[in-house]
Formats: C-alpha cells, sequence, structure tokens
C-alpha cells in the first residue's frame, strides 16, 4: 500500500504522503470493529502492531513521519484496551503497574536504542471532555459556561474535571512530560477533539479557545 501511494504521490520529501496514523482509538476497537477484533489488545499486541506497520511504512518512505498511537480518551491513557475491555488490571499488573502511554512510549525508545531507528515520529491522543455540555444540542446557560471553562482541561495544571474523570487532565503538560521522560524528541499531537455546540456561539468561542491553546 505504501509503495502504491509513494509510486503514485511521490515520497513524502517529494510532496506525498507526509503521515502514517498506526489505527485509530485502539481502545474502542472491540466496540467498533467488533467481527475482527472481539476483545481489547493488551499493552504487546498494540506495541508490536505499531512496530510492524511503522516499520513497513520506513522500508518503503523512510522520510515519512509516524503518528499514534491515536488514543480516544483518559481511561485508554492509563490502562490498556484488554484492560479497559475486561475490567480490572490483569494487563497492568502484568507490566509492572506501568500506566499504558508512558510504557508504550517506553518501549518505542527501547526499540529506537536497539536498532538505531525511529517508529514514532508523533505521540498523538485524542481529547473529548467529558461533559453532558459536551453534546451538540445543549446551548443552556450551565452548558455555556461549562464549555468554554472546560478547555482548561488540555493546559491547567491547577484544573480538576468535574466530569467523571475527576482528575486534573493537563492534557497539553501532562503529554510533553511523558515524552520528556519516556522518548525525547518525539513531538506531540491532538488530532481529534470536540467542545461540541458547532452550530452555536458558545461552541465557536471554545473552538477559537482550543485554537489559541494549541
Amino acid at each position: 500500500w505504501v509503495q502504491y501511494l509513494t509510486n503514485k504521490f511521490g515520497s513524502s520529501s517529494s510532496g506525498g504522503v507526509k503521515y502514517y496514523l498506526m489505527d485509530n482509538e485502539h481502545g474502542v476497537w472491540p466496540w467498533n470493529h467488533r467481527p475482527i477484533m472481539p476483545t481489547g489488545q493488551t499493552m504487546d499486541q498494540i506495541r508490536d502492531r505499531i512496530l510492524a506497520y511503522a516499520g513497513a511504512v520506513k522500508a518503503v518512505d523512510p522520510n515519512a513521519l509516524i503518528v499514534g498511537p491515536e488514543e480516544w480518551g483518559w481511561p485508554n491513557y492509563f490502562r490498556s484496551p484488554y484492560d479497559t475491555y475486561m475490567g480490572g488490571n490483569t494487563d497492568r499488573n502484568a507490566h509492572g503497574g506501568w500506566d499504558y502511554m508512558p510504557w508504550l512510549l517506553n518501549q518505542l525508545k527501547l526499540t529506537n536504542n536497539a536498532t538505531g531507528q525511529r517508529l514514532l515520529d508523533v505521540f498523538s491522543l485524542h481529547y473529548y471532555p467529558q461533559y453532558n455540555e459536551f453534546g451538540e444540542g445543549d446551548s443552556s446557560v450551565a452548558a455555556q459556561l461549562k464549555r468554554n471553562e472546560c478547555t482548561r482541561d488540555l493546559w491547567d495544571t491547577s484544573y480538576v474535571s468535574s466530569s467523571w474523570i475527576g482528575a486534573s487532565v493537563q492534557l497539553i503538560p501532562r503529554m510533553k512530560s511523558w515524552v520528556n521522560t519516556y522518548y525525547p524528541g518525539t513531538t506531540i499531537a491532538i488530532t481529534e477533539y470536540s467542545w461540541g455546540a458547532e452550530n452555536h456561539i458558545s461552541g465557536a468561542i471554545a473552538q477559537a479557545d482550543v485554537l489559541g491553546i494549541f
């Protein structure tokens, strides 16, 4: 497939496809792709898939940028698709109690050290604020106020989410810290997000704020 793309459009450094995402939201595969992925994948399985597919991309187009893991949200930043699907911490306990994203970054760094080849260029996550106000149709005053307040989930280390998350998300500082600790030199990206109400002024204000934060 990568060979086809480079034949048709040129290499990534010559105007061709620049980014290759290592699939999408592994944590929800058992729901979105149940016929072919009926249970959540373990940490090892996701790592091995990323290494295999990223290696295949780089073998054809060495300058292409690999983006991943494109995980959907808060629970799967810390627990593998297997653990979030099955419940419990079986996979986490089998990996020394590591949080999932730091473990994955560390594993990819160890592979980089062993082979001399970087197989993750951009550390990417998705984020959706887990409030009722996120919904498209809620334009009540309370929803507007929460929608425009909770963009702080992205950056404010003192802001605690009042959603079921119940913790300080501080997503951008958190991602930077993980990368700096476990795989220096990797850039970060938030490649999917929404604060809802895109047909209402409060949604437009939230979107403008998010772009300013980025």
